[in-house]
């Protein structure tokens, strides 16, 4: 059984949303059609749509038993939210398999005949029968059906691509003669009087089409009427069809019959002797030998061809699956999206010239960027130029807090405050204070300094007064980075394999401690920078992100990545982002990854292999990227 399934969706609002889903695995189909009615309806729907796909696959049993627990599982997650309608079905083999609930309805197309087979607001009960070639199934919410009202049937009887073409047009045309309307009433001719106030935002309209393409066997027809709760399908004697492949089987058969029977008619002129008829059996073992071969080709040819089709199918399927979980899960979708490539370079290997195969190649290439939330920036404007700041200040790293970045110039020893909003910027120390100062840290209105040979200090950037936290400590091995957070001021130590944390107390600060526990080993060799939020990230050389909660190790693994970090430069991660990002800088982008590690995104461009340090304000939408004596601005996307 093969099947070409096509799907319209019409407009959609945050408590109003109608939506369809579909998915082939191992010749199974399941298909859903959903109109929710509450708070982010579009959002949610489209996560329960996923996760319903996904509970019906990996169920064990038949369809029906598989489609009953799955419709089950829909009306608890939906259970806050009563005011839904939902049909499900699920096509297996040639046995079509319903359930629904409210204001959805399904029909059956075959040949002239249009036949309702789902009762709108009936009981949810399984519906099943039989589908044959040629047949067309319609799964639609009942405004759907209501909007196409007499065009329904003509509708249905468009070919499977033109369909969602050519109602999408209906209903976009729909929506602008309505909204042409609204916007001067008085105006509006009389037959267009029925777009009036139409508001098809909320009429819920969602569909899928499904079109039985091919079929060897010939099929009983589908009963109309609910069965009950669990239906039994009746299986119909298999008959051969007479369509291709068949039909050269048959006509070499003939070939063959009639010349047996000339060769039998013609066995008074053989020679009677024994080498006239070793002749003749050679030529008949020939003859039988070429009609075996054959018939072994179209065998093979055919069974090439289910391959194919199958296979193209699939990558279909998975394609479609990596488009609608984009941004609801884009680790996933990179998985599908993946997997489509495999299917499709399968299917190209069977048939390379296929027409069919290469356009789908070219649209997958074309997408592949959106689903992978992949793209490319060549616009990096200046957003501060250090030198009007101060002549020939450089800096390496950045440190954002409460809207103000700080920056530190290691060879000059100046220490600079810079306001985001107003990019107005204050000195607050120079090398006198500062010693010799590699690290600093911006938390809050306070900036903690590291300083080799005075230790740590405290600045307080709204007057600029100094003081001294901790003396430099014989226990330090080497210092890689220092971080302030919630008052509490870290040190990164990659010889000693420690974290030292100093905390404030009624007198300043208190005598260094460690932070990772006594049972937690590491190896700091190459670490590079860390960053903190309820959690310790400590990105190394190679790529590795170690991420530790209350001192012990974390789960953080990076996965989803199409090619693995090269030569990083440094990250960025605080209690203000919902996400981690890190400049790849051997490949030219900055990653968008969740705090645990799976890719989100990626932006490509000149200025990410360049830059030594980075910021990011999502609030804003803004990266801030450090390159020297300038600090460039990129949109976040």
């Amino acid at each position: 059984m093969k099947l070409k399934i096509a799907q319209v969706i019409g407009l959609n609002t945050d408590q109003k949303a109608a939506q369809a889903t579909s998915s082939t695995r191992d010749g199974d189909s399941f298909l859903a059609v959903l109109e929710l009615r509450c708070d982010d309806a579009f959002t949610k729907g489209r996560i329960v749509l996923s996760e319903l796909e996904d509970f019906y696959f990996e169920l064990e049993g038949g369809a029906a038993e598989k489609l009953n627990a799955t419709f089950k599982e829909a009306e608890k997650k939906f259970s806050k939210d009563n005011d839904f309608d939902l049909c499900l079905a699920a096509i297996s083999g040639k046995a079509l398999y319903l359930i629904g609930k409210g204001q959805v309805e399904v029909y059956l197309k075959r040949g002239e005949k249009l036949s309702p087979l789902l009762s709108v607001g009936a009981p949810s009960q399984l519906i099943s029968g039989f589908v044959s070639f040629g047949d067309r199934i319609l799964l639609s919410t009942t405004s759907l059906v209501t909007f196409l009202g007499g065009e329904l049937e003509k509708s249905l009887s468009l070919p499977i691509e033109r369909f969602e073409e050519e109602v999408g047009s209906k209903i976009n045309e729909s929506v602008t003669i309505s909204q042409s309307i609204s916007h001067s009433p008085s105006e509006a001719p009389e037959e267009e009087s029925q777009y009036r106030d139409s508001d098809l935002e909320n009429q819920g309209l969602a569909a899928l089409v499904v079109e039985v393409t091919e079929e060897d066997m010939e099929i009983s027809a589908l009963p109309s009427e609910v069965i009950g709760q669990e239906n039994h399908i009746e299986h119909t004697e298999q008959k051969v069809s007479e369509d291709y492949p068949k039909k050269p089987f048959v006509l070499f058969q003939v070939i063959l019959s009639n010349t047996f029977t000339s060769l039998k008619r013609l066995g008074r002129y053989f020679p009677r002797s024994g080498r006239g008829r070793l002749a003749v059996a050679v030529i008949l073992i020939a003859i039988i030998a070429l009609g075996a071969g054959y018939k072994f080709k179209l065998s093979r040819d055919a069974e090439k061809q289910l391959q194919f089709t199958q296979m193209l199918q699939e990558a279909k399927d998975d394609f479609n699956g990596a488009k609608g979980l984009a941004t609801l899960n884009p680790l996933e979708a990179k998985n599908k999206l993946d997997s489509a490539k495999d299917k499709l370079n399968k299917a190209l290997k069977l048939k390379p010239e296929d027409s069919e195969a290469q356009n789908f190649q070219k649209q997958l290439e074309q997408e592949s960027s959106s689903i992978l939330q992949e793209s490319s920036v060549s616009d990096f404007p200046v957003f501060l130029d250090l030198d009007l700041v101060k002549k020939n200040f450089r800096a390496d790293k950045l440190s954002l807090s409460a809207g103000k970045l700080l920056l530190l110039d290691p060879g000059v020893k100046t220490l600079v405050a810079v306001d985001l909003v107003k990019k107005s910027n204050q000195i607050l120390a120079g090398s006198e204070q500062l010693g010799d100062a590699p690290l600093a840290s911006l938390n809050g209105g306070l900036s903690f300094i590291y300083s080799v040979d005075k230790g740590i200090l405290k600045i307080d950037t709204t007057n600029s007064k100094l003081s001294t936290v901790a003396k430099a400590d014989d226990d330090w091995g080497e210092i890689a980075d220092i971080y302030g957070f919630a008052g509490n001021i870290y040190l990164l130590d990659k010889n000693k394999n420690q974290i030292w944390k100093y905390l404030p107390t009624s007198e300043g600060y208190s005598d260094k401690r460690e932070y990772l526990n006594k049972d937690t080993k590491v190896d700091f060799n190459g670490a590079l920078r860390m960053q903190i939020e309820s959690s310790v990230y400590v990105l190394k050389s190679g790529g590795e992100i170690l991420r530790f909660t209350r001192g012990d190790k974390d789960n953080f693994s990076l996965g989803g990545l199409d090619k693995e970090i090269k030569d990083p430069k440094s990250f960025f991660v605080s209690s203000d982002t919902d996400n981690l990002y890190l400049l790849d800088s051997g490949n030219s982008r900055l990653l968008t990854l969740t705090k645990t590690g799976a890719y989100k995104g990626q932006i490509s461009g000149d200025k990410f292999a360049t830059a030594t340090d980075l910021v990011v304000d999502e609030k804003n939408k803004k990266v801030y990227l450090l390159e020297g004596s300038k600090i460039f601005q990129v949109e976040l996307k």
